[in-house]
């Protein structure tokens, strides 16, 4: 029979297996919560706690007068506030990279609603955890976006097991890279609008690319480099992608239109391939709901 020993000072009262573990943060999948009011009393917290006493903070918002401002990292701490409540950072591990953008004041008295996306889902190499990307927006009460960032979470697996139904939403992965390339040369829509083409398509999701090398309407390569290098990268940020591909529809050509990608390298042979495109979005797509995983 085993034995009990009394949990040391400050131990979370959580029950151990509560809350989300790393399989279940699934790419696509948007977490929301109620309004979080900030008080005068939380600025001035904030203030004391920072060593930020800026007038700006503690008197008014303008030199002239007006309404104080709540500093902008606050936004970021109660983020994370936000993430314990909400109990999704139970089975978190260590913070990651974040990045954060200011685009609209909030004064105190306001209230924020925290909107977040995951992005990505990458198991480590050694399978007890993984690694995910999530996407945040920051309304007001008025749902107006005042913050946005992006920001990673090491997260324990509930099991130590290499989780092949994910490699659908695995992007943009070695993994998903190569069952995307085997998709699309099986793909007629896409190796008829690559049937005379001699070159490699590069995707950058963030910051990384991959690439897919095509001949003649086959699949050479499909992975992180090509021997030339692409001919040409279509790129967005991880949130744009993943709208794209687990979203009701390929409106890959009306995101373009807007300006939601940006194409570098040869626009001659981007606008060539936009069928191919198109074909090839539509197979990411298909590779992304294999599973049933829900968007």
């Amino acid at each position: 029979m085993g034995s009990t020993a009394a949990a040391p000072p400050g131990t979370p009262t959580r029950p151990a297996g509560s809350g989300p573990y790393f399989e279940d943060f699934e790419v696509g999948r948007t977490f929301t919560g109620p309004a979080r009011p900030l008080s005068p009393a939380d600025v001035a917290a904030f203030a004391e706690l920072s060593g930020d006493r800026h007038p700006l903070h503690t008197t008014s918002g303008q030199p002239g007068g007006g309404r104080p401002l709540v500093h902008g990292p606050l936004g970021i701490a109660c983020f994370f506030g936000w993430l314990y409540e909400r109990g999704l950072a139970t089975h978190v591990e260590a913070a990651l990279d974040t990045r954060w953008r200011y685009l609209a004041p909030l004064h105190p008295g306001d209230a924020v609603r925290y909107e977040m996306t995951i992005t990505r889902a990458r198991r480590t190499s050694a399978l007890v955890n993984g690694v995910i990307g999530r996407h945040v927006l920051v309304r007001d009460q008025q749902g107006v976006i005042v913050q946005e960032g992006e920001t990673a979470a090491l997260v324990t697996a509930r099991d130590a097991a290499d989780d092949e139904r994910r490699v659908g939403r695995a992007f943009p992965g070695a993994a998903w890279a190569r069952r995307l390339g085997e998709r699309l040369a099986a793909a007629t829509p896409f190796t008829t609008a690559t049937g005379t083409w001699d070159g490699a398509i590069g995707l950058r999701f963030g910051e990384d690319v991959v690439q897919f090398r095509i001949y003649r309407g086959r699949v050479l390569d499909a992975g992180a480099r090509t021997p030339a290098g692409p001919t040409f990268v279509v790129g967005a940020p991880d949130i744009t992608w993943v709208r794209l591909l687990t979203g009701p529809v390929n409106d890959f050509t009306k995101r373009t239109m807007r300006g939601e990608f940006t194409v570098s390298g040869s626009a001659y042979e981007y606008l060539r391939l936009t069928g191919a495109l198109v074909a090839l979005v539509d197979e990411a797509r298909a590779l992304a709901h294999e599973h049933g995983e829900a968007p």
